[in-house]
């Protein structure tokens, strides 16, 4: 029984998927989570964080990162990619305006995550992402696994009939 997403289905699925979790390794080689909304663009997923953070740090040490995006919350809804690879600043202007473009369409598509926060959260938010320098960080998707537990439901509804008959 396979329960592997296509890659059609992957791209569907993570484009729309507004967070992923991010892990690294700390200098000492224990891993940390980061959970961040993130884009699909082409063969990568992007990320964006500030340039002092421990995440952006951790990956300068060591570039080695597993990010995993997943939803559903009964056994037949579990959805999910991960992705294995090593990330890379971005710093081609071109591509960094290409990935601001598809996170502009994201938002457009899913919802920006931010519509009902309060205007005093927004501001906030602004002034955060204002301080110090960002990163784009680049993750590609060379090593790419996936699970889909509906594609198992399929499987055990059609095995159905047979099992009664042997009962």
């Amino acid at each position: 029984m396979a329960t592997k997403m296509n890659p059609a289905e992957i791209d569907t699925f993570l484009t729309s998927q507004r967070t992923i979790t991010l892990t690294t390794l700390r200098s000492d080689g224990s891993p940390i989570a980061h959970p961040l909304w993130f884009v699909k663009l082409d063969d990568s997923i992007y990320v964006d964080t500030r340039a002092n953070s421990l995440k952006h740090r951790n990956i300068i040490d060591d570039p080695r990162v597993c990010a995993v995006a997943e939803s559903g919350e009964s056994y037949f809804e579990l959805r999910g990619v991960r992705i294995e690879g090593a990330c890379q600043v971005v710093s081609d202007a071109a591509e960094i305006d290409r990935v601001q473009i598809a996170l502009n369409d994201k938002d457009q598509a899913i919802g920006s995550g931010m519509t009902e926060m309060p205007e005093w959260f927004s501001k906030s938010r602004k002034h955060r992402q204002s301080r110090g320098e960002r990163v784009l960080l680049r993750i590609p998707m060379d090593r790419v696994y996936s699970w889909d537990f509906s594609k198992a439901r399929t499987h055990y509804e059609s095995a159905e009939p047979s099992r009664k008959r042997l009962v």
